[in-house]
């Protein structure tokens, strides 16, 4: 409900202040479907979509995914697609989240300014024709990736490949010139996991690109292995990992 009153100087933590564009958290997901493809790219072309300190790991493994999402309690349904990367960090392998596309403003707002969520705006759609799964992202009238995969067999949790940590990158630019107020890596994974159903098979990911978004460069070496989970989970807070205005003088 909008407020009427005057914001005090310790309140507001959402634009706009007043009338704050999402939700607080948590945020409630259910019956979410995720087609995940996991391939091979080349590490050199890779080290260039990640920021310093973060070094891609040297089997190039990279994860492809497209999410139906038929109910949120934050934002209402959306679909949803993107990219990680495997990545060492300080000592620690986890996964870079370099894209994200998705078809509803208010979760794009909220997960670029609350975990710096890569995430823009494009459409993405998610099919199911007999036995195969297709996963689309058409950004500004292109396909620029295209996820398949068949169903499968029924598989176990344990045999999926963990994507977590999952780091992003938040920028928060100045507003008194040029430069970063807030420059951080930032991790978030859902919580209270239920794993509905889950398939493991093969897949395929296709790349391309526009004038101003390029995908290319994750052409897959080898498709390794696919799988189909619908589960539902919790949306909650992340963790800040890295503080570039803070660690990297410290670290220097």
């Amino acid at each position: 409900m909008m407020s009427f009153t005057r914001l005090a100087a310790n309140a507001g933590d959402v634009m706009p202040a007043h009338r704050p564009y999402y939700p607080p958290l948590p945020t409630y997901y259910r019956d979410v479907r995720f087609l995940l493809v996991y391939f091979q790219a080349d590490p050199l072309r890779l080290r260039a979509l990640l920021p310093e300190p973060l070094e891609p790991a040297a089997d190039g493994l990279c994860v492809a995914f497209g999410i139906d999402v038929p109910f949120s309690s934050s934002y209402g349904p959306f679909h949803e697609s993107g990219l990680q990367i495997k990545v060492n960090f300080r000592g620690q392998t986890g996964f870079y989240n370099s894209h994200l596309y998705l078809d509803n403003i208010p979760a794009i707002c909220s997960g670029r300014e609350r975990w710096g969520a890569p995430k823009e705006y494009a459409q993405v759609t998610f099919e199911q024709h007999n036995n195969l799964l297709v996963a689309r992202t058409i950004k500004d009238g292109v396909n620029v990736m295209t996820i398949t995969a068949e169903l499968g067999a029924p598989a176990r949790p344990e045999a999926m490949i963990p994507m977590f940590p999952s780091y992003r990158l938040k920028l928060i630019p100045r507003a008194d010139g040029p430069g970063a107020a807030i420059k951080q890596i930032v991790t978030a994974a859902p919580q209270d996991v239920t794993t509905h159903l889950l398939y493991q098979g093969s897949g395929t990911v296709t790349f391309d690109a526009t004038a101003n978004s390029d995908l290319r460069p994750f052409g897959p070496l080898a498709e390794v292995t696919a799988f189909y989970q619908v589960a539902s989970y919790t949306e909650t807070y992340g963790e800040i990992v890295y503080d570039y205005l803070k660690d990297a003088n410290r670290d220097a």
